[in-house]
Formats: structure tokens, C-alpha cells, sequence
């Protein structure tokens, strides 16, 4: 599109949590209308929007807005848009670089959550029960980070701030980590789990990375090892991870993404030894929808100014 199609484009909101704080921001910038599902709008209604801010859309329903021309996502991921009927040429943009903090953060929490218990700790209350306890220290250990983009980076900056190595895994290895004791290559994960304590996987979904945490990777880890899975649910072999849990293979993990979500209630994760269930929050903090509209702003302002959108993405095939 011209710079001068990007003035007024005619925006729709569909983001069920997200689209009351979001619409304020957007008013002054372009005319916004919300709708909690594409499905809310008349033929005509969705023929006009250019514009769509959203994040996750059933299959096909993409196809339902001929005159799209720019996806903003309120989350990161892209893997599902091919299936929901993105038409290609479709500029895509998204909000990476909003929850890096807050998701960095819940991954340190979650594996010294992990590391001290804590789990075990809130069920003895109910039992009465006194222990001896088999927590153990992240300061002096080695924490393997898997994928080193924003967020894995600063995991890296949170976890060596606290007294740990960290050993970063990138797709080549080529290119040194900032505060990374070593870098290498996701074709020695397995080589590298056998010299870490822990490992916390930031991982995209690629055709590369699905499964890339699998049985070899597990089984390489050391007795007592703690994983953390905050990057997309499709790169730890699932059926992997809950036999390391159930032999006592690993001290234990937190899972804050998943393959069906929400996770059913009958789902037989919820029973694995050892396995926490986030329901994929690690994303959130108060100030997540300005955030976001400052993401949608900032691009806009890039288009309007003639410059590429600062937070363009390229949308690949379908991973699955």
C-alpha cells in the first residue's frame, strides 16, 4: 500500500481480554471497531476492514477478510496463520518484543520453583508433614538455554545475575551469546545437555525445532535436572518428557505452553510425577494492552513515514 493508504485504514480489534484497554489507545490513530470473534461482523463489515489486531484465529477465518493487508498479533507466535487463511502478501507484524520481560522472569521463577521445592511444599501443609529437605542451589550451576532470542538473552542476564553458567543453543551456534559461558548448535543439544544442571527452552515452532528436545536430549540430562518450557509446546517431545517424570529421571518441570489449550481437565499431564501445569501466562503483566498498542503505533508510524515496520514477520509454512 501507498504511504498515504496507511492515514486512516479501517482497524478491527479482535482480542476478547484485550480489546477495552487497547481501543482508547488506538482512537486517536485510526477508526477501530471491536468484535469478539470475526464471526460477530456482516459480509460487508469484514469486506471493509484493512487492518486486523488479534492473536490466535480458527482455522479459515482469515479468509473471511478480503481486504486485509496488515496483521498486527498481540503475542508472538505465527505458526498458526497459515491454517487461519492468511493470503500471502499479507504484511504481518507482531508484539515480540512486549512480553520479553515478564515471560524472561517467569521462567527464573519457575526453576527455582522447582529447585527449592516448592511444589512439594504447598501439598505438606495439608499432611502435617516435617521433611528434610533435597532442595538445591541454581548459584553455581549450569542452566542450558535453548533458542537465544529476546527472551532466552535475558533468562541468560536474569540466571548468571544469580551466581549460574549458562550454556546458550542457537540454530548455528556461529555467533556468540552475551553472557553466555559458550554457545553452540542445536546439532549438539544433546552433547551439551550432558554438561548442564537444568535447562529452560525458548524455543519458536519450526519445522527445525519440533521435537527438538526429545528422548537423546532428556536422557542426556543429569539426575535431579529441572527443564522449563516457556517457547512453544511443540519443541519437547511430550511423551519424552512424562517418562523421564515418571522414572525420576529429571527432579522436575513446568510446562507453560501446550498442544491443546486449555489443557483438558481429564488430560493425564495433570497426573504426571513431578510436572507443573502453567496455563500459559507467562506472557501477562498490568501493563501487557499499552504495550501492545504502543507495538501497533510504533508500527504505523514506520508505514506512514515509507520505512518497512520495525516488527514485520515473515509467516512460513504450516510447522505441523
Amino acid at each position: 500500500m501507498k504511504t498515504s493508504a496507511w492515514h486512516d485504514p479501517r482497524v478491527l480489534v479482535a482480542h476478547t481480554a484485550m480489546a477495552e484497554e487497547l481501543l482508547p489507545h488506538l482512537e486517536p490513530l485510526v477508526t477501530a471497531v471491536r468484535a469478539t470473534s470475526l464471526r460477530d461482523l456482516s459480509r460487508s463489515e469484514l469486506a471493509g476492514v484493512e487492518v486486523l489486531i488479534g492473536h490466535h484465529f480458527p482455522e479459515r477465518s482469515l479468509a473471511l477478510l478480503p481486504g486485509l493487508r496488515w496483521l498486527h498479533l498481540t503475542g508472538t507466535g505465527t505458526d498458526h496463520l497459515p491454517a487461519a487463511g492468511l493470503a500471502p502478501g499479507t504484511l504481518v507484524t507482531n508484539s515480540a518484543r512486549v512480553p520479553v520481560e515478564s515471560v524472561a522472569e517467569y521462567a527464573l521463577s519457575a526453576l527455582l520453583m522447582l529447585l527449592k521445592e516448592f511444589p512439594t511444599l504447598s501439598a505438606r501443609p495439608q499432611r502435617r508433614a516435617w521433611h528434610t529437605s533435597t532442595a538445591t542451589m541454581l548459584c553455581g550451576s549450569t542452566v542450558l538455554v535453548v533458542g537465544a532470542g529476546r527472551i532466552g538473552r535475558s533468562v541468560i542476564r536474569k540466571v548468571t545475575a544469580l551466581g549460574a553458567r549458562c550454556v546458550a543453543v542457537t540454530r548455528t551456534g556461529e555467533r556468540s551469546v552475551p553472557g553466555a559461558d559458550r554457545t553452540v548448535g542445536a546439532d549438539r543439544l544433546a552433547e551439551a545437555a550432558a554438561t548442564a544442571d537444568h535447562m529452560v527452552c525458548c524455543l519458536p515452532a519450526t519445522a527445525r525445532t519440533r521435537h527438538l528436545v526429545d528422548g537423546d536430549v532428556l536422557s542426556a540430562l543429569p539426575a535431579g535436572a529441572a527443564l522449563v518450557n516457556v517457547g512453544r509446546a511443540t519443541t519437547v517431545d511430550d511423551k519424552a518428557l512424562h517418562e523421564a517424570l515418571e522414572t525420576g529421571a529429571l527432579r522436575g518441570a513446568l510446562l507453560d505452553v501446550h498442544d491443546i489449550e486449555p489443557l483438558p481437565a481429564d488430560d493425564p499431564r495433570w497426573r504426571t510425577p513431578g510436572l507443573v501445569i502453567s496455563p500459559h501466562c507467562a506472557f501477562a503483566f498490568p501493563g501487557e494492552p499499552s504495550a501492545v498498542g504502543q507495538a501497533f503505533e510504533d508500527n504505523l508510524t514506520d508505514l506512514r513515514a515509507g520505512r518497512t515496520a520495525r516488527d514485520a514477520v515473515a509467516v512460513g509454512p504450516h510447522p505441523g
